[in-house]
């Protein structure tokens, strides 16, 4: 979908306190052999601080960049991954109250590590199908910190990490273009993330952790030679997005300056998941994110896209690719033009915890 006069105005993002990965291993809550294999340096850990209020961290800080006004807001979508807060409970309006304080409508999007991009395609879609809207907020944020995880075991080649992040949409005006956003789904494969277990009553309701890898486990071995077609439709179905965002956007693959993707702490691995789409790992940051930690739950691709909007590495003419995939399966792809350097990100640390505030 070609989105026309969508710009970014701003990102923000909240990464709390690192926790080192060697000093885990120390503690007996990780094994070396996989600090060795999986590269993970340091871990965000928010300890007792809410999801909601790192987004409300993330959001304050990117509205401060903007330079909008609240009423210049006219959308709240806030996404996660993982449970936000009390039964029942409005983790968007919770967040809407603490940043815009305006009655404009607030939303969740759950679809796992490809939450935040879903978000923004919705957002997008918003926008565009009214000339009276003027901007939008996009938020993310996860904290694995919770008694029914075990954030250095819940995922076979990950740590999990807690962050926010959020950007600002705007139809006015930006330091760089949304040129295109799109999606696609593989519900052949919904099974991979449930396996054979009763959907009633949830998991979370019997006092079971977080596992993501019993059931894919379980269902690659039940698939045996055949397990290879998941990797081969993810790769083509990939491909296919990347190329057609690519088209929309007025460019081609080779034009792609950075690949903003989910957390990866080896080039290998990177490469793994990138290349079936014939994207090229150096592309990526995975420099960034073994101090960081995967996955930072729906926030990954935002707290990237803030730490390259910080960093000074982005010039006037760099074509951004956002890349994510979750349960579904379901994978979105953005395509980005930088138009100026953002000043105002620049002006403060590429990891500042969210301190812009109104």
């Amino acid at each position: 979908m070609r989105t026309p006069g969508i710009f970014l105005a701003a990102t923000g993002a909240y990464l709390p306190e690192r926790t080192s990965v060697e000093d885990a291993v120390r503690r007996g809550w990780y094994e070396r052999e996989r600090m060795e294999s999986c590269g993970w340096r340091n871990v965000a850990v928010a300890d007792g601080i809410s999801a909601p209020d790192m987004a409300v961290a993330a959001v304050r800080q990117a509205v401060a960049r903007s330079g909008l006004s609240r009423d210049d807001i006219d959308l709240l979508v806030h996404s996660c991954a993982y449970h936000q807060g009390p039964d029942g409970w409005s983790a968007p309006h919770y967040i809407l109250r603490a940043t815009l304080g305006t009655p404009v409508p607030a939303l969740t999007v759950e679809q796992g590590c490809n939450a935040f991009l879903a978000a923004l395609e919705m957002a997008t879609q918003y926008l565009l199908c009214a000339p009276t809207r003027s901007g939008a907020v996009v938020s993310a944020a996860d904290n694995f910190g919770a008694p029914s995880v075990d954030r250095w075991h819940a995922h076979r080649d990950s740590v999990l990490a807690d962050a926010g992040a959020a950007v600002v949409l705007s139809k006015r005006s930006g330091w760089a273009e949304l040129r295109a956003v799109e999606s696609v789904s593989l519900p052949q494969f919904e099974i991979l993330n449930r396996g054979h277990a009763p959907i009633f009553p949830p998991a979370l309701t019997l006092g079971k952790k977080l596992d993501m890898n019993e059931h894919l486990e379980a269902m690659v071995a039940e698939l045996g030679p055949r397990a290879s077609e998941i990797v081969e439709e993810y790769g083509a179905s990939g491909t296919k997005l990347v190329e057609q965002v690519a088209s929309e956007a007025g460019i081609t693959v080779p034009d792609l300056s950075h690949v903003l993707h989910l957390g990866a702490a080896t080039t290998d691995f990177l490469d793994s998941h990138l290349r079936p789409m014939g994207l090229d790992a150096s592309l990526g940051s995975v420099e960034f994110f073994r101090d960081v930690g995967h996955h930072a739950g729906a926030a990954d691709v935002g707290i990237h896209l803030d730490h390259l909007a910080c960093s000074g590495r982005l010039a006037a003419g760099d074509h951004l690719l956002m890349l994510s995939a979750g349960p579904g399966l379901m994978i979105t792809a953005a395509v980005v033009t930088v138009l100026e350097t953002p000043a105002s990100h620049t002006a403060a640390p590429a990891d500042d915890e969210g301190s812009g505030a109104w």
